[in-house]
């Protein structure tokens, strides 16, 4: 860190240190002129949401906590670097809620207060955990602690955030079948180049497009997903770690890898994919596929439904495909990307600071977000308005008023959407507008390549508590291995090469002491799988 870093970090941590104590965990006089408690509540949220304060559900919220809420509003985009200081100057707010992950709680779980004790006055939470036995694993840190309640969204969820589609009607028009291997894709994407598909007389079709691959390693919708091909059920990120049989393994070092390097090194080379796959930011790749007016652009990607990568105007041209083999003649059971349990169960999303003043009524707090009522309600928006509530446990989830753009727009404009923290289970009866449920049929394509796959024994799990010392270490190697790896992917891509220099490339993982990690990631699995055991899961069953 160099002077002039320093300086700046030092000096944030001084102003949110000073914010936070003039109305955090607060001074003797946090409380309101009529004799209520105040409780300062930090809410990381969407950019696209309105104030807290002016949520109308945030007041049937004070009102269960009996105490005044003081909210401090963050823009997800600007959180990191407050939340960096905040950690440095060992100060939280009362509440925090978005704000910090189980991947915090190994070196500042002191900062947090633990509700395992609590929980006897928190009577929803409480019954969440009974209900859902998974929500309490992911919940539960190395040495046995509760640091924060999750959310939990088991009602209608998807086991993947990764779906992947191709132009039907430009298939159709070319007299192409829906490809299902790597060589049929292959010639799919060329004539997408060649055969002018959408019909403008330009060669502006851009076959295959994907979200650019990041230094840090991969993230969703990006081409690594085409290791389910060859058996590899690979998680959100992990940086190339996967399970299989219950073993860790790393496919960056797997001939499987390099196998897929090649073949879309080939797909460069024939110039059918993006030729900024590897550069464009996050809006470059979104507005590129939402074509121009009704003609489409992009051939085939990847992303969580048509209508959310494609807009409302082109998604109909696009339909869901599986797993693709990578050979006709293969033997292995084609498998599919899972990150289902970091969708359906979200590890600390709220946390109370342990210098909390008016704990109780932290508590309350935080209790009732775990209410059927406020859980619909902090997810969707607030009664009448955006929400009707038909009986105790039946909500039918309202179309948005003329004046904004669609359901998903309304939902993150008055609610904290997918961010709140809550409990939307089989306990309750959600009716939904299409928008929220288009992602269950683009899901289901994927039936018979989650059948290939033990939930129980296949999966690298989201939100395993790790220790200090194994967070350290695996950080400390990460650096390594991430330069490593993701500068050789784009490279080898783009230019080839990976056969020449495979073996001194995984002599050099081996080196950042990628082998460490992997067995630090086996124990860190293996803890958790028995938390799993001790709590009675079973993740084939609950289908999660």
């Amino acid at each position: 860190m160099n002077k002039r870093t320093l300086v700046q970090a030092t000096s944030m941590a001084v102003v949110l240190t000073m914010a936070l104590s003039a109305c955090g965990s607060g001074g003797d006089d946090a409380m309101t002129d009529d004799g209520r408690p105040i409780v300062t509540v930090q809410v990381v949220k969407d950019a696209r949401a309105e104030k807290m304060e002016d949520m109308e559900w945030t007041k049937d919220l004070e009102t269960a906590c009996g105490c005044s809420i003081e909210w401090q509003d963050v823009a997800s985009s600007s959180w990191d670097q407050q939340k960096q200081a905040s950690l440095a100057a060992g100060e939280v707010a009362d509440v925090t809620i978005g704000g910090f992950g189980s991947g915090d709680m190994g070196e500042y779980g002191s900062l947090f207060l633990d509700l395992k004790p609590e929980l006897a006055n928190m009577p929803n939470v409480s019954k969440m955990f009974e209900a859902e036995p998974y929500a309490q694993v992911i919940s539960t840190t190395t040495d046995g602690k509760i640091l924060g309640t999750p959310r939990v969204s088991t009602n209608g969820t998807a086991r993947t955030s990764n779906h992947m589609f191709i132009n039907k009607q430009w298939l159709d028009k070319l007299g192409l079948a829906v490809p299902t291997t790597w060589d049929e894709l292959r010639t799919v994407l060329n004539a997408f180049k060649t055969q002018d598909p959408n019909g403008n007389g330009k060669a502006d079709e851009i076959p295959l497009d994907f979200n650019a691959p990041g230094t840090g390693g991969f993230g969703l919708f990006q081409p690594n997903v085409l290791l389910a091909s060859e058996g590899i059920t690979v998680p959100n990120g992990a940086l190339g770690m996967y399970v299989k049989d219950g073993k860790v393994m790393n496919y960056l070092t797997d001939e499987r890898y390099k196998d897929l390097v090649s073949y879309l090194h080939d797909l460069w080379s024939d110039g059918v994919i993006s030729a900024e796959a590897f550069t464009h930011d996050w809006s470059k790749y979104i507005s590129t596929a939402k074509g121009e007016g009704t003609t489409a652009i992009v051939g085939m990607t990847w992303m969580w439904t048509p209508s959310d990568i494609f807009g409302t105007k082109i998604s109909g041209q696009y339909i869901t495909i599986p797993a693709l083999k990578k050979s006709a003649d293969q033997t292995e059971p084609t498998v599919w990307a899972y990150n289902g349990d970091d969708l359906a169960y979200q590890a600390d999303r709220l946390v109370i600071s342990a210098k909390v003043k008016h704990k109780d009524a932290a508590l309350k707090l935080a209790d009732a977000f775990y209410s059927s009522d406020m859980s619909v309600q902090a997810s969707y928006g607030a009664f009448d308005s955006a929400v009707e509530k038909v009986s105790d446990t039946e909500y039918k989830v309202l179309d948005p008023p003329s004046d904004h753009e669609n359901a998903t727009e309304w939902m993150f404009f008055q609610s904290l959407a997918d961010g709140a923290p809550g409990w939307l289970g089989k306990n309750i009866t959600l009716d939904l507008p299409a928008v929220h449920t288009e992602v269950q049929p683009v899901d289901a394509v994927y039936d018979e390549d989650y059948a290939n796959v033990d939930f129980n024994n296949d999966i690298l799990y989201a939100n395993m508590p790790m220790t200090p010392e194994q967070t350290s270490t695996m950080n400390a190697n990460n650096t390594g291995i991430t330069q490593g790896a993701m500068s050789k992917f784009a490279q080898w891509v783009t230019k080839g090469g990976v056969d020449e220099e495979w073996d001194a490339y995984v002599e050099n993982l081996g080196k950042n002491n990628l082998d460490e990690n992997i067995s630090i990631e086996q124990d860190v699995y293996d803890a958790f799988k028995q938390t799993m055991a001790e709590a009675g899961v079973d993740l084939n069953s609950d289908e999660q």
